[in-house]
């Protein structure tokens, strides 16, 4: 006993107390049991087990907190090394979680306090790994993996794909000899052949005479790489009842070529959605899309234009396929505003309807019922996008999915709302008309942290990088357009110089910007950390570096998968890093992705992802 100690106790007219020979005994057997305990694996991982053998036997089962309330036992994962993505404490090698949160991050010997206080585990399954924080797709579509991924695809690049692996094919006369064998491998005569990924620059033009002479028996869709446009043969124009005559004059229909694209889609969508919208058929697409999510190691998705097709629908199919417990990651829906204004007659209808979506929500589906997704621009990869001056090699303009017009008056009840507003923006002209909006909304009522987001930013000027910058807005990058496309781009639709400045990521860190980077699923790889490496060394498809002054370091573009990533999502308190209090969603790798160069970062193995605390392994 300590002398403070005594003279306490001589204070209080109390003597000291002495410990008895029975407490000596039982300390003793506590002591010898705990070293014998059968859990101890290693010398270096004694300290927790003598605490754990220490604790009394009641409380092993939950020991009560201040309040009475059962304190819940701890799960301690152990890693060879922890990447928190935490610049004050950027490396541990343990993890205490209890249910589903973070409790504590370190080492088993900073963690002593905890395994003194609390029964627990300690779970050695991947001591020898490296845990980083759940990988967060910030945008992509559940209804473009229910749609795409039950067709054959036929791309100018290598997919992996689950259950498959696709061989990329270039050329027109490569393209339509592999058209022609799927159409010689198909079913009954009347039977679709559905396909996906063509791509007139690595394919060459292709229209409704070339399908006519694969077969005028069978219909045949082509789905362009940019889901924005698609081909059909005459037979297929039969089966769905449209009437050519009618259509010739439609702003984004060329029927002569069978083709639809933007604003034009609407018009055949809804004779196609029967068939693509069939149960199974639209299920197991969201299975694929379920497996590949996870493939690529991600905990935490983003669905950016949610019931752009069908809210009713989409939501239905949703929630009974990835809306299951066993699904390896949570979705945070954000809504589609044009689709919904046009049904419910206004965007401030639109914002009330939004704002109550959340009461929808369930363990593994959230609406974010204060966020909604607009439209500037079409699509990069049909080169539809509006650049500005100088324009396209040939000359075309490019077209509006909402003219900025209609953009700014879509956007003001939601910012008026104190909505999050996320902007499809990706050619310069585009990207300027959505800072337009953005600058006249603040003038009109100057908000704070209003996290005013542009999706895909594809082509830009150093100049809007800046301005992004100073309107307090932030980024969510598709890289893989740099892989993909800066190559024939440079030749056949921007020029050199442009294509060289492709999503210029580092102008925006320059800048200050937040951004984030995502896959747009399928108009990438549901892979982030295949999305962090493009971010980094920016080769493209062909092994070239293309504008070197836009790389960025692995260690920023891992953030802008992870911690990045859930701030814009408005979720950074929850997720995005390893720290106490947030959500326990770990990405289990075999090697430090800090460690390798970014072209190797996409050879890194995902071995399994933990969700809250529950671990789902990867064959």
């Amino acid at each position: 006993m300590s002398d403070d100690n005594a003279r306490h106790h001589r204070r209080c007219g109390q003597q000291p107390r002495r410990l008895s020979l029975r407490a000596l005994t039982l300390i003793t057997a506590l002591l010898t049991t705990a070293l014998a305990s059968p859990i101890a694996r290693a010398s270096d991982g004694a300290d927790e087990e003598v605490a754990q053998a220490l604790l009394p036997a009641a409380a092993r089962g939950g020991q009560k907190d201040a309040g009475g309330a059962l304190a819940p036992p701890l799960r301690v994962f152990v890693a060879r090394e922890v990447v928190t993505m935490e610049p004050t404490l950027p490396r541990a090698t343990a993890v205490a979680v209890a249910d589903g949160r973070i409790v504590e991050v370190g080492s088993l010997k900073s963690l002593r306090p905890w395994l003194d206080a609390r029964p627990h585990e300690i779970d050695r399954r991947f001591e020898d790994k490296v845990l980083l924080p759940g990988l967060i797709e910030p945008h992509l579509h559940p209804y473009l993996s229910a749609v795409l991924l039950p067709m054959a695809f036929i791309t100018p690049h290598d997919w992996a794909l689950p259950g498959r692996k696709v061989r990329g094919v270039r050329g027109q006369s490569a393209y339509l000899a592999r058209l022609a064998e799927l159409e010689a491998e198909a079913g009954a005569p009347d039977e679709w052949l559905d396909t996906w990924g063509y791509h007139p620059l690595f394919h060459g033009e292709i229209g409704r005479a070339e399908l006519d002479r694969i077969s005028t028996a069978r219909p045949i869709l082509v789905w362009h790489r940019s889901f924005h446009e698609l081909f059909l043969n005459t037979r297929a124009l039969e089966v769905l009842g449209l009437d050519e005559a009618a259509l010739a004059g439609h702003d984004n229909v060329d029927i002569a070529r069978g083709r639809f694209y933007e604003n034009g889609l609407g018009v055949v969508m809804s004779q196609l959605a029967p068939r693509l919208f069939e149960p199974a058929r639209y299920r197991r697409g969201l299975e694929l899309g379920s497996k590949a999510i996870h493939a690529g190691g991600i905990t935490t998705v983003a669905d950016m234009a949610f019931g752009l097709v069908d809210l009713e629908t989409e939501w239905s199919y949703l929630k009974s396929v990835w809306g299951d417990a066993r699904t390896p990651f949570r979705s945070v829906l954000v809504a589609d505003g044009r689709s919904l204004a046009a049904k419910l007659g206004s965007h401030e209808a639109a914002a009330r309807f939004i704002e109550a979506l959340p009461e929808r929500d369930t363990k593994r589906l959230r609406f974010d019922g204060r966020a909604v997704k607009l439209f500037s621009d079409g699509a990069f990869y049909s080169l539809l996008m509006r650049t500005g001056p100088p324009g396209y090699l040939d000359g075309h303009e490019g077209e509006w999915l909402m003219t900025p017009a209609e953009l700014l008056a879509a956007a003001r009840p939601y910012w008026r709302a104190g909505f999050q507003i996320h902007v499809h923006a990706n050619g310069a002209e585009g990207v300027g008309a959505t800072l337009d909006a953005l600058e006249a909304l603040h003038a009109e009522q100057p908000r704070f942290d209003h996290r005013y987001a542009l999706h895909h930013f594809g082509q830009s000027s150093s100049a809007q990088s800046r301005r992004i910058g100073a309107l307090g807005a932030i980024v969510s990058a598709n890289p893989f357009y740099v892989f993909a496309l800066a190559d024939r781009y440079a030749t056949h639709a921007l020029g050199a110089e442009r294509s060289a400045q492709l999503v210029r990521l580092a102008s925006l860190e320059r800048a200050g910007v937040p951004f984030s980077l995502h896959s747009d699923f399928t108009m990438a790889p549901a892979r982030p950390l295949l999305l962090a490496g493009v971010a980094a060394a920016r080769r493209t498809a062909e092994g070239r570096v293309s504008g070197p002054g836009e790389r960025i370091s692995v260690e920023r573009a891992l953030r802008a998968v992870t911690l990045d990533a859930a701030h814009a999502l408005r979720l950074e308190h929850e997720l995005g890093s390893i720290a106490a209090g947030k959500r326990a969603d770990f990405t289990v790798l075999d090697k430090n992705p800090l460690k390798v160069a970014p072209e190797k970062l996409q050879q890194l193995r995902v071995l399994a992802t933990v969700l809250e605390g529950e671990v789902f392994p990867l064959d």
